[in-house]
């Protein structure tokens, strides 16, 4: 357990240094107002949100269930227009294939918990957006911090959306969770 321990850490630590080096070299290089900006921060805070996002994943498990109502506010906001898109590029395709086991099969407990991995290092990146256009703001940059909310809100926001609106198909059985996996 102790070697499992470390490996976390060292995954935090990578992942932290990842998201942190290069917000703090793009805004350097590239300036906070800049489009580009926003799209590498993002990317660095994916990158980092994957690595941080398994230690933190069974951290406040009732954050996972999905209340009736909000499935329908996700839809409203576009969600399901993504999804589609998603699937349209297979893009989705790919998620369920990297979910399945080895025997190509895919157990519904292990698909749940791939969503519930998944919001959990998007919900990081989310964390992380938030702390950026919150200083982004705080130094005047206003434009910046739109570019980095709109990016921020397609990469993070959307996909924790996602996620929870599959997750609450397939928990209360309203319809056939094999056509709704992402």
């Amino acid at each position: 357990m102790g070697a499992k321990r470390g490996q976390q850490l060292g995954s935090v630590v990578a992942g932290l240094g990842i998201g942190i080096g290069l917000t703090v070299a793009g805004w350097s290089a590239i300036g906070p107002d800049h489009l580009v900006f926003a799209v590498v921060v993002q990317w660095a805070f994916l990158f980092m949100a994957f690595l941080i996002g398994p230690t933190l994943v069974d951290a406040g498990r009732s954050r996972y269930r999905v209340r009736a109502f909000e499935p329908k506010i996700y839809t409203l906001l576009g969600a399901q227009i993504l999804r589609r898109v998603l699937d349209a590029s297979g893009w989705n395709r790919i998620i369920r294939q990297m979910r399945q086991s080895e025997s190509g099969t895919s157990g519904l407990s292990r698909f749940l918990r791939g969503t519930e991995q998944s919001e959990t290092a998007h919900l990081i990146g989310v964390a992380a957006t938030v702390l950026l256009v919150i200083t982004t703001v705080a130094t005047a940059h206003y434009q910046g911090a739109v570019q980095i909310l709109l990016v921020g809100l397609m990469l993070h926001g959307y996909p924790v959306m996602i996620q929870r609106i599959v997750r609450f198909k397939i928990t209360n059985h309203h319809a056939n969770p094999s056509k709704n996996v992402p």
